[in-house]
């Protein structure tokens, strides 16, 4: 491992580099470190290590009440906190996981049968075919079955269990669904709540019939994304096109205004700025509309301003970092 980078540092700069999913699991970040020789080495304990370095950085962060660079999604993955949507969009993405939560919980709230229907509605906008709801069985037995058909040719006979439960499915309710099905069948499980490691391990075992799981927030993701239980409503965001021919806008700033002289060094060159307030920034002459537009501006990347700029304290004479203004 680089002598001058830490755990988190190297945890840092593999989810910088991640442009598709916003959480990686800490052993996929070990596995890149290694493959872009960050780490010596790639395996448990150091994978181990890195999750133990993020969470560590995360509790520090939540004690002394800064903002720590990591976010816990729970399970093993990590994601960056400036990835994070802000403002009117965090407010969305917030709502939208209410809505979800609350789904779930009416779907906890259903009879067996009615959950089944509801399965087999889902099933259909996937894509299956010829499905059927066995019989208001309760829990017992297969209870849907249906057809997915690959490339117009090909029929795949799946069987599928479903448990409307609270606790988690464990690897005996996945045997059982094996054992229900015939030849050339496959089975899917599909459950309000989750699976225990052994169920998981026991539906991929590679020497038996393959057996696919979705799990409650699963299930609520497919019936939000095809608008099965909720309804969208489409929300207009309007912001100033400061590139257009007909606008040239600039901020400005009363020149009695009190800032407060604030800093960065990049590439062992010192940047000066005067910080108003966290709208309003103003380097090399022109006034940004956040620290961190200011600090992209400076460093030609995006950076986190409130970490990126320092000022000193006239106090105590200590350099802090610009975030301890807006505490």
């Amino acid at each position: 491992m680089p002598r001058n980078l830490s755990y988190c540092d190297i945890a840092y700069k593999i989810l910088k580099q991640e442009k598709e999913f916003p959480s990686l699991h800490y052993k996929e970040i070990a596995k890149r470190a290694f493959q872009e020789e960050l780490l010596d080495d790639n395996n448990v304990i150091i994978a181990s290590n890195i999750s133990s370095a993020i969470n560590s950085e995360i509790r520090k962060a939540n004690l002394e009440n800064t903002e720590s660079r990591f976010i816990s999604y729970g399970k093993g993955k990590y994601g960056l906190t400036e990835n994070e949507p802000r403002g009117i969009f965090k407010e969305i993405r917030d709502k939208n996981n209410s809505v979800k939560d609350r789904l779930l919980k009416s779907l906890l709230a259903m009879s067996p049968f009615g959950f089944e229907e509801l399965v087999g509605e889902v099933l259909r906008h996937l894509g299956f075919e010829n499905i059927v709801v066995t019989a208001k069985s309760g829990d017992g037995g297969i209870d849907v079955i249906g057809e997915l058909v690959v490339a117009g040719a090909i029929k795949n006979n799946v069987c599928v269990q479903v448990k409307r439960w609270q606790n988690n499915v464990q690897r005996g309710s996945v045997s059982e669904l094996r054992g229900s099905l015939r030849p050339h069948q496959i089975g899917l499980f599909i459950t309000t709540s989750d699976f225990s490691r052994a169920a998981i391990e026991e539906a991929s075992d590679p020497y038996k019939a393959p057996i696919s799981l979705i799990n409650g927030k699963e299930f609520v993701e497919i019936m939000c994304s095809y608008g099965i239980g909720v309804k969208s409503e489409d929300v207009t965001v309007l912001d100033v096109d400061e590139d257009s021919d007909f606008l040239k806008i600039k901020n400005s700033i009363d020149i009695n205004e009190d800032g407060t002289e604030i800093f960065c060094v990049y590439k062992d060159k010192t940047y000066y700025a005067i910080y108003f307030a966290p709208t309003k920034v103003m380097y090399d002459n022109e006034v940004f509309s956040s620290p961190s537009a200011a600090a992209v501006r400076v460093q030609g990347q995006q950076a986190n301003g409130w970490k990126v700029w320092k000022f000193i304290d006239r106090t105590d004479g200590k350099i802090y970092p610009l975030d301890k203004l807006r505490k």
